[in-house]
């Protein structure tokens, strides 16, 4: 009793479940029919089919047909596919070298232009400047200098003439003095002429000269020279003050050579100097304009890679966009094909199944 209760359980059990397959299977067939233009239209295929020969084998064949087309299809698809984005990657990866190649240039180039050609051109100006100023400074030395000499030999000049003449004065006096014999009131006169004439000749010399000379005036007024003794004693004071004038222009002319000697050595210093300040200035200037050369070339070349890099940025740019719309175009289609293989093998699934043919048969004989 027992056991065929089991058994009765058993069958029942199975009973529902094969329903429950049943209803699933053909819940699965209705919807695959009815899920678009293609469902219904395969299902309307095979139900001419298996009206005029009563199976469906053509329209599995021609699915299958259709599947392996599709694959075909696909894989095509895929090895195109490979093929662009193998191009793509080395054409983008030919554009990132050129922009990264680029950016170092520029880089490279500006460090150039900002740390080594413009710094030099403004120190070059500085340079320049101060030599400037220097050659100003020289030239305006060697005026002076010149200037100064001319004051110093027109001070000798005078000083030498001034010498001279009172030379010429004492020789006078002592002439005069010699050719007198014995003094007279007429001879002390011209005595005292002498001196005063010899006096303003020799007035710039020293005050110690006019004051002597000053003091033989006034001893000549209260002699009248006929003491021989006295006229020896004044010609010896005359000679004295003769001997001084001379060693005085000696010492003056002696002065006018050592400053001749020292303008000339101070002029050939200043030229020498000159000429140094020249040499550094032309040198200075020929290096400021050929930094102002490679300043300009680097800003040129500047300009040219910056365009060349634009350039390269744009391709690269549109090199990833086409890549993306081509790479969606790709995936669409891809989609779109291995949808159409997935509802092939769907469809293939659906033919095999007994609710497919029971579906189909039912079909055919509502049709009749």
């Amino acid at each position: 009793m027992i056991v065929a209760l089991f058994i009765s359980t058993a069958l029942a059990l199975q009973m529902n479940e094969q329903a429950t397959l049943t209803t699933e299977a053909q819940t699965a067939v209705r919807e695959f029919v009815q899920s678009g233009p293609m469902g219904k239209m395969m299902f309307e295929f095979a139900q001419l089919e298996m009206h005029a020969s009563g199976a469906v084998d053509i329209l599995i064949e021609v699915l299958k047909a259709f599947g392996r087309q599709q694959e075909d299809r696909l894989n095509e698809e895929n090895t195109i596919w490979q093929n662009r984005l193998g191009d793509h990657n080395a054409r983008r990866i030919q554009y990132e070298s050129l922009v990264t190649e680029g950016g170092l240039a520029i880089n490279r180039d500006r460090k150039k232009l900002t740390q080594e050609y413009e710094p030099r051109k403004e120190e070059l100006n500085e340079i320049l400047t101060t030599l400037k100023t220097n050659m100003g400074k020289n030239e305006v030395a060697k005026k002076n200098a010149e200037a100064l000499r001319a004051e110093q030999n027109a001070q000798f000049q005078q000083q030498a003439n001034e010498i001279t003449e009172a030379i010429k004065a004492t020789d006078d006096t002592l002439e005069y003095i010699k050719r007198c014999s014995q003094g007279s009131f007429i001879e002390v006169d011209k005595i005292n002429d002498h001196l005063l004439f010899l006096q303003k000749k020799s007035s710039k010399s020293t005050d110690y000269v006019g004051s002597i000379i000053q003091a033989l005036m006034q001893i000549s007024e209260k002699q009248n020279f006929a003491d021989r003794e006295v006229q020896k004693q004044l010609v010896d004071l005359l000679q004295s003050l003769r001997g001084y004038f001379v060693e005085t222009l000696q010492a003056a002319y002696n002065d006018e050579d050592q400053q001749k000697l020292l303008h000339e050595n101070r002029m050939n210093q200043l030229e020498n100097e000159k000429q140094v300040f020249e040499k550094q200035y032309g040198d200075a200037y020929a290096e400021r304009e050929q930094r102002s050369l490679q300043i300009e070339d680097t800003n040129k070349l500047l300009d040219t890679r910056g365009k060349e890099l634009s350039g390269y940025q744009d391709r690269l740019t549109t090199e990833n966009n086409n890549f993306s719309q081509n790479q969606k175009i790709h995936d669409d289609l891809v989609a779109a094909i291995s949808g159409e293989i997935g509802f092939i093998e769907k469809a293939l699934d659906i033919l095999m199944t007994q609710a497919f043919s029971d579906e189909l048969q039912s079909a055919i004989n509502k049709a009749k």
